[in-house]
């Protein structure tokens, strides 16, 4: 059985203790990412979804590189949307990080997320470097 290894970036400690969940495990040569929020590290959120992706992405992107994955490495992504008129603006996001070789992706809306203030949350599979 493979060894798992538990992934929380500098600055997720908190999500960690109070959340109870982890930002990735790694096994057997994949990189797992729980649901990404635009959370930034002060812990502020922006009101724009455009912004709430970006900073999304840049998490993930954090949290794939901590992990030893990158963006290229993205097996799969899922988006869960608050509202699936966003999907114009987080497209837009979407592209600056994914510029070509797309992984595959799902795109849904849902009722709610954690906090009233999220938009949205990302959550993806990719394999690790090497």
């Amino acid at each position: 059985m493979s060894k798992l290894s538990l992934i929380n970036p500098p600055g997720s400690e908190v999500t960690y203790e109070k959340f109870k969940f982890s930002q990735a495990v790694v096994a057997g040569g994949r990189v797992e990412v729980a649901g990404t929020v635009g959370i930034r590290d002060d812990y502020s959120i922006a009101e724009d979804v455009g912004e709430q992706a970006r900073q999304a992405f840049a998490n993930l992107k954090r949290t794939l590189e901590a992990s030893g994955s990158d963006l290229a490495h993205v097996l799969h992504l899922t988006q869960y949307l608050t509202n699936i008129r966003d999907v114009k603006a987080i497209d837009a996001v979407f592209s600056e990080f994914f510029p070509a070789n797309y992984p595959a992706r799902t795109v849904v809306q849902v009722a709610a997320l954690i906090r009233p203030e999220f938009k949205l949350e990302i959550q993806a599979s990719a394999v690790t470097l090497g």
